[in-house]
């Protein structure tokens, strides 16, 4: 097996880790934050998972940043992937099924290829399939919106709390590819973490949330899968695929998530699954076929161009 090959299924699996556990956490937050106030829970994530990949770090020697500037650059990604991202969805699981939440997020892809169209016009991919594939996927989560998703309406709250979570964790991702910073990875995305967990630590406190621990196993289970699948596991397998692929390719992971959480929430919460919604993952995965197939068939000479310098 040559060296490319190897290194392009090493890329799969981290994807398609990506694409199954990040479904599936949309499921855990909705159980999680039943029991535990939703700010506090998502501090406790990211708290617990940056303290470990830190502590694994420094066991194992790996190089922490030397210089101010690269702690300010790993807080800034933290704040906005983790902070922003992560913290918005788990204060809109209160107003919306998890189903719901995960096909809004499905908008990701687009709004990235916007900014990154705006802010970095040297990785813009004109192959047509790219940008229709885009509006596909976006169109099936505007007839998720204006459908009601299986829920009689979509709360307004939730639906403005998920779409400033997917502005910032786009606007995160693409300045995450801005950035190198000399540390190795596990530090980057441990301190990521623990920077996040604090600021959401201190909004938690500024909105008067209960911090009591006394939650349901059901809520701590919750946790402890997220910590460890869906922070260590799965944002590690993120950093690194963003990083390797494409941004047009990579960001698809967010189409397949919802077709995982709406069945799981469906399983697992008896969540409704109304024509709309099969319709809606439909239209989606529609956009990630012509989205794939097309960063698929770019030269590798072109993805090389897609390297911010």
């Amino acid at each position: 097996m040559s060296k490319y090959n190897s290194k392009e299924i090493f890329n799969w699996i981290a994807y398609l880790t990506v694409c199954v556990v990040w479904g599936s956490t949309y499921l855990a937050i909705n159980i999680g934050v039943s029991g535990i106030a939703p700010l506090f829970f998502t501090s406790l994530r990211f708290l617990t998972a940056g303290t470990i990949m830190v502590l694994f770090a420094k066991l194992r020697g790996f190089a922490f940043p030397t210089v101010l500037r690269e702690y300010i650059q790993l807080g800034v990604i933290g704040l906005l992937l983790l902070f922003g991202g992560t913290g918005f969805v788990g204060l809109a699981s209160r107003y919306i099924s998890s189903g719901s939440t995960s096909l809004i997020v499905a908008s990701s892809p687009l709004i990235m290829a916007v900014f990154q169209m705006i802010l970095y016009p040297q990785l813009r991919n004109n192959d047509w399939r790219v940008w229709f594939g885009l509006l596909v996927g976006f169109g099936g989560v505007g007839l998720l919106i204006f459908s009601g998703g299986g829920e009689m309406s979509l709360d307004p709250r939730g639906v403005a709390l998920v779409l400033t979570a997917v502005t910032l964790w786009s606007i995160g991702t693409l300045y995450s590819r801005t950035v190198k910073p000399q540390c190795h990875v596990v530090v980057q995305i441990g301190l990521q973490m623990l920077i996040a967990g604090v600021g959401i630590m201190l909004i938690s406190f500024a909105a008067g949330e209960s911090h009591s621990l006394q939650a349901s196993t059901s809520s701590l289970l919750a946790l402890l899968y997220l910590v460890i699948f869906g922070s260590i596991l799965a944002y590690s397998a993120f950093i690194h695929i963003i990083q390797a692929w494409p941004l047009s390719r990579a960001s698809t992971y967010a189409y397949i998530n919802p077709v995982i959480a709406v069945l799981l929430g469906w399983l697992v919460l008896s969540e409704p699954v109304t024509p709309s919604i099969l319709l809606s993952m439909v239209v989606i995965l529609s956009g990630v076929i012509l989205v794939q197939t097309a960063s698929l068939r770019r030269k590798p000479v072109l993805q090389k161009s897609d390297e911010i310098s």
